[in-house]
């Protein structure tokens, strides 16, 4: 019998430990199960940062009335593949834009053409990121889409950035094909190259 119980003692040990074990799991359980979550569980968050906030401003004062401003533009809704991209490499150049968005883009109110896109710097960016941007905005002028890149460090006047944007909208037109069109209002627009398809022979106010 007395060689038995140093054998016994340590079972009971054991057994004792298991038990000890699941009880303090079992507790732990019970108090995320038993847990009061939030009566709500989201709160409302800012549009836009201080610098988005600031450009957005700044446009809209620049040439709010001449041409339509939407803010976080994605890509994919603004470039298409092109046709003449070989099967191989379609995927690899759709994942390239895939869920990259542009800061602005400015539209014609007429049509809701895109004509012109605002790149925010940030000097947050490491070098291997500054690349990568800087290669997607590149990919945005390759297509034919007037870039105008806008710093916090140094933000243009309302009548600096108005001429820039008058400046770059002088180059040749995006192309049809990485653009949706629209149907929007007639407005006063910048005088800006006329677009022979867009002119309104009967109603010479409002030539884009």
């Amino acid at each position: 019998m007395t060689d038995l119980f140093p054998i016994s003692l340590i079972d009971w040990l054991v057994v004792s430990a298991v038990i000890l074990l699941v009880l303090i799991l079992a507790i732990g359980l019970l108090r995320r199960l038993f847990r009061r979550s939030p009566k709500q569980p989201y709160r409302l968050k800012p549009l836009f940062g201080p610098e988005e906030a600031t450009a957005l401003k700044l446009l809209e004062g620049a040439i709010g009335r001449e041409l339509r401003i939407f803010p976080a533009v994605r890509l994919t809704d603004v470039l298409a593949l092109s046709p003449k991209l070989k099967k191989a490499h379609q995927e690899q150049a759709w994942h390239r834009i895939y869920g990259e968005r542009l800061d602005f883009v400015l539209c014609s109110p007429r049509d809701l053409k895109v004509r012109l896109a605002i790149a925010l710097i940030d000097d947050s960016l490491s070098k291997t990121e500054h690349r990568n941007h800087h290669s997607l905005l590149q990919a945005v002028v390759d297509a034919g889409l007037p870039l105008v890149h806008l710093s916090a460090k140094t933000w243009p006047t309302e009548e600096e950035l108005r001429e820039e944007i008058q400046m770059a909208l002088k180059q040749p037109a995006a192309s049809e094909s990485v653009m949706h069109a629209g149907k929007g209002r007639i407005e006063p627009t910048l005088g800006l190259p006329p677009e022979p398809e867009l002119q309104d022979r009967q109603d010479t106010d409002h030539r884009l």
